[in-house]
């Protein structure tokens, strides 16, 4: 059975055949539809094998060394210097993904610790009348203002990912 290789086609169909892959991408409207189709589409492993890039290029991105990143994912170098390369460029698809990510992962953390300090409240009960609901809120909000640019839920959002060495890491 003949291999397919995308570079013995003609450039037009190249061209077409990854801009219709786009397209296919950009069609999908929510993340319901997103999940259906790369479930479809990648095995477990393929997918954990993306997503292990983008984790290298969160840490690049935040300066890491590559014996940092190795160490903390268990990465070998030239996965590190292929994402590394493709950081260098100008127009690196990860800089988008990885700002969208690490806000995602503060906000999800925002989340858990609210959900924390909610547990632990003494206003927890109280909350249900309209007038401690209302303070609570602006309490929250103003915690979660002074928190939002904190240098340690920037570090959290950096180590919060399902792949990382978290025995080596300060957050389990």
């Amino acid at each position: 059975m003949p291999t397919f290789h995308l570079n013995d086609l003609p450039k037009q169909k190249r061209i077409q055949m990854i801009g219709e892959f786009y397209d296919v991408i950009d069609s999908l409207k929510d993340r319901s539809e997103i999940r259906l189709f790369f479930k479809s589409l990648l095995t477990a492993d393929e997918i954990a094998t993306l997503m292990r890039r983008i984790e290298v290029a969160v840490l690049l991105s935040a300066n890491f060394t590559y014996d940092e990143v190795m160490s903390i994912l268990s990465v070998g170098k030239p996965k590190i210097t292929s994402v590394n390369k493709n950081l260098l460029q100008d127009d690196s698809g990860y800089k988008i993904v990885v700002k969208r990510l690490l806000e995602n992962r503060k906000e999800r953390l925002r989340k858990m610790e609210k959900a924390e300090r909610d547990k632990l409240s003494p206003l927890r009960n109280a909350k249900k009348s309209l007038r401690h609901a209302l303070l609570a809120n602006l309490v929250d909000a103003a915690i979660s203002k002074l928190q939002e640019d904190s240098k340690e839920l920037e570090e959290k959002a950096l180590f919060f990912t399902p792949s990382s060495d978290f025995k080596k890491n300060k957050y389990k």
